[in-house]
């Protein structure tokens, strides 16, 4: 399957101060097979290393750090020569399993930064806390969930692939015919999200026999679901990684409560029995979000630049990483989500959608807009981009209704120079004094950060 994050990869590799790179992300996201598929394309050899299944290489890291005795002692473990003049590469999966792996990063870079050095791991906020992290020593990558036009893409529908990143190029291309097509194509990504396992095993069984290939889909991730739960309750310890496992379920209730109007907000009271403050929860919280398990959003009581001042620790969202795990976790059937006919859940899954697929395909470079929530009152938007132009609302409907009363009254209070609604209707622009009233798919989210065009104000020219 191609990944965009292949295009970061190529750029890592021909950079003329290269380091040593760490893939962080999520487990099951792909890290190890995009990894592989990369080095084996780009280099003459990669010589890899599973600190899992090859515990003897831990003794490689465990002497003195000099970088050309660490590669002579991984020839004697892979039995074979290394040539660290840049041809071949070495690529160290599941590092967390080996702290000094990582610190040993430093020195490759300082020592031998002819020798491309990849690594990928999992949870590595959790293991490595007590551990030196090699700070300006490693570039750094995250990888996520594929992204709907990635699954797109690996259905092998040429002509649907091309009128969906046509429309993402000039969104007044989209044909009715295209965007019915799309749409139906959003609602099968919905139920399998872009976990590469299942988005396989979805295509697989013959994903045009809808059904039939969803229920292969919802099977697997619900393994997928018991293997996470199953990572918390190894690396958490006991009481806390049922307190984490909580708070992770809970994580759908949350968005719940958000679609009825009842919160604005992450709520503390009652995802843990006693427990009723932002304190007690902190750690679970913090402890999934290193672990790329869900995405906590800031809320801002102002759109005011810089946005990250109006924000405070204590309040914000938190969103599922996949989309597809979120409707597993609600037990959703794939036929109701196909119909599109299932109550308010449909608010917050397509709401869960365009949060991780704004953080998935979110250029990842220094100065990038970020993204937050802005609350002041009743009064509530999904998502702001950060932009030279200001704050840009992102309103978030999942049908074809789009009267927003609070993009109304952000609108009233900011008069942004672009305010963005994403919902099931085609394509639209209406300009009002200074702002322009965009409306896309839900599906062209990632238009959003298309070349910067759309933070810079014409997303139609």
């Amino acid at each position: 399957m191609k990944r965009d994050i292949t295009k970061q990869l190529n750029h890592w590799s021909m950079a003329a101060k290269r380091k040593p790179l760490v893939v962080l992300g999520a487990r099951q996201v792909g890290k190890t097979y995009t990894l592989r598929e990369f080095g084996h394309n780009r280099y003459q050899k990669v010589h890899e290393i599973n600190f899992q299944s090859t515990p003897s290489a831990h003794s490689v890291f465990a002497a003195d750090l000099d970088a050309a005795r660490m590669v002579r002692d991984l020839e004697l473990v892979l039995g074979t020569t290394i040539d660290t003049r840049g041809d071949e590469a070495l690529f160290f999966d599941e590092i967390q399993d080996c702290p000094r792996a990582l610190t040993a990063l430093k020195y490759f870079c300082e020592q031998l930064p002819s020798l491309p050095v990849m690594t990928a791991g999992s949870l590595l906020g959790i293991y490595l806390v007590p551990t030196p992290f090699p700070v300006g020593k490693v570039d750094i990558v995250y990888m996520d969930p594929m992204s709907f036009g990635e699954v797109l893409q690996a259905q092998q529908k040429s002509k649907l692939f091309e009128a969906f990143t046509a429309a993402v190029e000039s969104p007044q291309s989209l044909s009715p015919v295209a965007h019915e097509q799309l749409w139906d194509a959003f609602k099968n990504y919905l139920c399998t999200g872009g976990l590469p396992e299942v988005v396989s095993t979805w295509i697989d069984h013959g994903s045009d026999r809808s059904l039939t290939a969803l229920s292969a889909a919802r099977q697997l991730l619900q393994l997928l679901i018991a293997s996470y739960t199953a990572d918390i309750a190894k690396h958490a310890g006991k009481v806390n990684a049922m307190h984490i496992e909580r708070v992770w379920r809970n994580v759908p209730q949350q968005l719940a409560l958000a679609q009825d109007a009842s919160t604005n907000r992450y709520k503390f009271k009652n995802v843990i029995t006693g427990v009723n403050a932002y304190r007690d929860l902190a750690g679970p919280i913090d402890w999934l979000v290193r672990a790329h398990m869900v995405h906590k959003i800031a809320i801002c009581h102002s759109a005011d630049s810089p946005i990250a001042a109006f924000t405070k620790e204590n309040i914000f969202k938190l969103y599922m990483f996949d989309t597809g795990i979120l409707g597993a976790l609600l037990n959703l059937q794939p036929s109701l989500i196909q119909d599109f006919d299932f109550g308010t859940y449909k608010g917050y899954l397509a709401e869960n959608f365009v949060a991780a697929e704004l953080i998935a395909t979110r250029p990842h470079r220094a100065g990038e807009p970020s993204l937050h929530a802005w609350c002041q009152g009743q009064a509530e938007i999904e998502f702001l981009v950060e932009s030279s132009l200001g704050a840009i609302p992102i309103e978030v409907k999942s049908g074809q209704r789009i009267r927003a009363q609070s993009l109304r009254s952000f609108n009233d209070r900011y008069k942004p120079a672009v305010s963005i609604i994403l919902s099931a209707r085609r394509p639209s622009e209406t300009i009002d004094g200074s702002t322009r009233h965009i409306n896309l798919p839900l599906y062209l989210a990632s238009r959003i950060w298309h070349t910067g065009q759309a933070v810079r104000g014409g997303i139609f020219e």
